[in-house]
């Protein structure tokens, strides 16, 4: 329960990425015209040398702390709170969450109830939707269940890879705590329950889409889908994707997808890739290698 009469004297981002900077650097950038201070903590196993730098040279306090110790500190604030989980990897404890004078706010990569739970850029485009987007919302114990504070959509088409959407939402994120940034600070952002639906689930972070592998059964925009899916460039958030063919399992490095008007399906090997021909697309997976 907040106390809508006490601003927020403190903020708290929560994060290891450009969302956590972008959102603590705009923070401290208004701090003189909200009479408040910021921290940035991350609680990452390995610290961001990059991300304390960027920190740094912005005047923002930046720590690289375990969990508990930060979610200790928490505990014993007496400040009024504003805490920001910008793309934060890790579940906020019960502990923190009831504190009466912390306010929680967390970003989600999909719209909101669609997407629960981790990678779900990967989810949105493996399951083919037509949109995708952000959620800024307040956090409760549930993960990923909290009222919604703001939310903007994000157009998909049969281009874009799960990389080049994350690129997208983190634009949007920043945009959009802007947008609410003050309503927060004066503890006056409108919010709204989530239409919860039931065949939504959510995504662990030890789920790939279809454990990684392509099923040559798909029609051909399923395995392109897929691939854009996997597809988080050289981060390799999810591993590289895998296919079995002539009873031998390949990891894909590159893939090309194209469509054509040639009625042909058929897979084959050729010069060392292979080329998968269905449903008017031509899709050739490269740099295989041999699974041991």
């Amino acid at each position: 329960m907040n106390h809508e009469n006490q601003k927020i004297q403190k903020i708290y981002v929560l994060g290891s990425g450009t969302l956590a900077y972008e959102c603590a650097k705009y923070a401290k950038e208004k701090e003189k015209d909200y009479d408040t201070q910021v921290y940035l903590f991350e609680m990452t196993d390995k610290k961001s040398i990059g991300l304390e730098k960027k920190a740094m040279a912005a005047g923002i306090p930046y720590q690289h702390r375990e969990r508990k110790q930060v979610y200790d500190l928490l505990c014993e604030e007496k400040a009024e709170v504003l805490l920001v989980s910008a793309i934060n990897e890790f579940i906020i404890p019960k502990r923190v969450l009831e504190r009466e004078n912390i306010t929680a706010v967390n970003l989600h990569q999909a719209l909101l109830p669609m997407h629960p739970g981790r990678n779900a850029e990967s989810w949105a485009i493996y399951e083919e939707d037509e949109k995708s987007g952000i959620t800024w919302h307040f956090m409760k114990v549930e993960v990923d269940a909290g009222d919604i504070i703001c939310q903007k959509e994000i157009s998909l088409d049969e281009t874009i890879t799960a990389y080049q959407l994350f690129q997208k939402q983190i634009m949007l994120s920043k945009e959009a705590f802007v947008e609410i940034y003050e309503s927060l600070i004066y503890k006056n952002a409108k919010s709204y329950p989530q239409d919860k639906k039931d065949h939504v689930r959510m995504h662990k972070s030890t789920e790939i889409p279809n454990d990684g592998y392509i099923n040559l059964e798909w029609d051909g925009k399923k395995i392109g889908a897929f691939l854009r899916a996997m597809d988080y460039s050289v981060l390799k958030v999810l591993g590289s994707p895998k296919i079995v063919y002539g009873k031998r399992t390949y990891s894909i490095g590159k893939y090309q997808i194209t469509t054509t008007q040639k009625e042909k399906n058929k897979v084959e090997l050729v010069e060392g890739e292979i080329h998968i021909y269905k449903d008017g697309y031509d899709i050739i997976l490269k740099k295989l290698k041999e699974e041991m």
